[in-house]
Parts: structure tokens; C-alpha cells; sequence
């Protein structure tokens, strides 16, 4: 198929490429998934076609504590619960069932079947899911490859705080922006503020490694942060190409697999280097290889050269 869609439409078209079926290429099935593996893996880290700008949504999670009988109705809202075997103590947000109970911030680690207490109610643990609360840092999927920044935690309820400097300039300023000066008025005075902001509160410290797969907001996250919240976090995500099947049509990628499968082809030819074949053809694995070395070099350089997206620098 000239326009692949699938992975496996993309690995045919690479070999038909090469010459295939009237040649054939001595490459295992295994090490064409491989090398179709590695070019999707540079492909996504170098080219700018293969991610995209998104904004991740995640609600901030609490320790959910999960009790071998349903007694979590007998546990009351904002008491406490202390953990027999460990002694870690924490405050209860609520009980989603009969069996479950979410809390803040817990001091201490409690235990599978530890017996927990408050007041005269007693309960054993069957199981416990630490939450974003107790770790510190939000779960990012694989998919995201660099975080920019996360919005602003005191965002959240600012258009609703009549106490807000925000709120007060719409409230009362608003209709300045019908005069000539008002909207650069309007601007600068969001300029100020902005920078007095900046001064004062700074920016939201984060630290991101995509290996990880986790976010780390460096915060006061038991004053700062509330259960059930909501960060948003402005990123670059992966184009999925089993959503997007025009991935595979990209022309890179299909030069760039090609020059792997080839690159491959001589080397599993090289063993044989220099062997005669009936009719006096001679195997020369080692010049496909140094042909497909030079092709894969020069599709690297074009790519990182024209289509990689500037280096992000970002105050984290």
C-alpha cells in the first residue's frame, strides 16, 4: 500500500523499498519490529510532527484506605484515626462506601491489617492507595514528553474572591476599557500585577524527567494544595499513531525505518562477506551497511536541523 496506516503497512512499504519481493531481505521478523521501535523513538523525540501541545488535567488525589468490613459510616468526617502497629495518624475527608475511607496527608505509613482507631470506633485495613497528598508529586503519563509549567495553584477560586485584586479591577474598572486609553491602561495594570505577583509569590517550582513519569510541584502541598483540586499542567504530548494513522505516512519516518531495515540487512549480510553465490555473485553485506550508515546520518541531521523544536528553557 502506497499510504501506510498500520505498523505493519509501514514495515511492508519499508521493504518493498528495499526491493522486496524480488529481492530478498534477510532480516528476521523480530528485528524488523526493533528497528521499527528505534525509528518511531527518534521520530518522537526529534521531530516536530510527532508531538503536540496539550494541557493535562489532574485531580489531586487522597490516601484511600480500604477496611476489611463496611464499619467506614461509623467514622466521622475531619476526626482522627491512629493506626495500632504503626502509630501514624491522619485526618478522615470521607467515607465514598460502606468499606472505604479517604484521608489527608497522613503522618506515618500505615499498614496492611493494622487495626486503626477513632474514638470508640475500630476497624482493620485491607489495603491502602497512597495518594498525591502523601507522595508529593502528580503521576504523568508516558506519553508526555516535556512539562512547560503548571498553572497557578491560587487560581482556582480567584474569580469567586471578592477580597481579590483581580476581582476588585473587573469590578470596578471594567468600564474604562470603553474609553480610548482604557484597554492599555487595562494591560499595563495586569503587567504590574503580574510582576508583583512574581516578586512576592514567585513561580510554582517543578521538576519533571519523562523516565519518571512524575511531576514534582515543590510546595507546601498539606496548605497549598486541597484534595479533589485540580492542576493543569501545560505540556507536549506524543501524537498516538494507533488515533492518528496518518503517522505512519510520514515521509521521515518512512526514509528513516527504511535506512534502519537496510542498515540491518548488511549487517546480518557481513557474516558472510566476501562468499560467492553460483554465478559469480559476491555477498558484500559491509557496503550495504556503510550505504545505509550514510543515509541514516543524513536523515538525522536534516531532522534535528529543520524539524526539531528549539530547546525548551523553563525556570523550574
Amino acid at each position: 500500500m502506497a499510504k501506510p496506516t498500520t505498523r505493519q503497512e509501514l514495515i511492508d512499504y519499508c521493504l518493498r523499498s528495499l526491493g522486496h519481493p524480488v529481492i530478498e531481505i534477510n532480516v528476521d521478523d523480530d528485528q524488523l519490529e526493533d528497528r521499527t521501535d528505534e525509528a518511531f523513538q527518534f521520530y518522537q523525540e526529534y521531530h516536530s510532527d510527532a508531538i503536540y501541545k496539550d494541557y493535562l488535567k489532574h485531580q489531586v488525589t487522597a490516601t484511600t484506605i480500604t477496611l476489611t468490613t463496611a464499619v467506614s459510616a461509623n467514622f466521622a468526617v475531619n476526626s482522627t484515626i491512629t493506626g495500632g502497629t504503626s502509630g501514624a495518624t491522619a485526618e478522615i475527608i470521607d467515607a465514598p462506601t460502606s468499606t472505604t475511607i479517604r484521608v489527608k496527608k497522613e503522618v506515618g505509613d500505615f499498614q496492611a491489617n493494622e487495626t486503626i482507631t477513632s474514638g470508640a470506633v475500630t476497624a482493620t485495613i485491607d489495603s491502602i492507595v497512597i495518594g498525591d497528598l502523601k507522595n508529593e508529586y502528580i503521576p504523568v503519563p508516558d506519553v508526555i514528553t516535556t512539562v512547560q509549567r503548571i498553572f497557578p495553584l491560587d487560581d482556582e477560586n480567584s474569580s469567586i474572591n471578592m477580597f481579590d485584586v483581580k476581582y476588585q479591577i473587573h469590578l470596578n474598572d471594567l468600564y474604562d476599557l470603553r474609553s480610548g486609553s482604557g484597554i492599555t491602561t487595562y494591560y499595563q495594570t495586569q503587567q504590574y500585577l503580574r510582576t508583583l505577583d512574581l516578586i512576592f509569590n514567585g513561580m510554582e517550582h517543578i521538576r519533571f524527567n519523562r523516565h519518571l513519569n512524575r511531576l514534582y510541584i515543590d510546595c507546601d502541598w498539606e496548605n497549598e494544595i486541597k484534595e479533589d483540586s485540580f492542576i493543569i499542567v501545560e505540556c507536549f504530548r506524543i501524537v498516538d499513531p494507533t488515533t492518528f494513522t496518518d503517522v505512519f505516512n510520514d515521509m521521515f519516518l518512512k526514509k528513516y525505518l527504511t535506512a534502519l531495515i537496510k542498515k540491518q540487512w548488511g549487517l546480518n549480510l557481513s557474516k558472510f562477506e566476501g562468499m560467492q553465490l553460483p554465478g559469480g555473485v559476491t555477498i558484500s553485506g559491509r557496503q550495504i551497511m556503510e550505504d545505509a550508515n550514510g543515509e541514516i546520518e543524513k536523515i538525522e541531521e536534516e531532522m534535528q536541523l529543520k524539524y526539531e523544536l528549539p530547546p525548551n528553557f523553563y525556570m523550574g
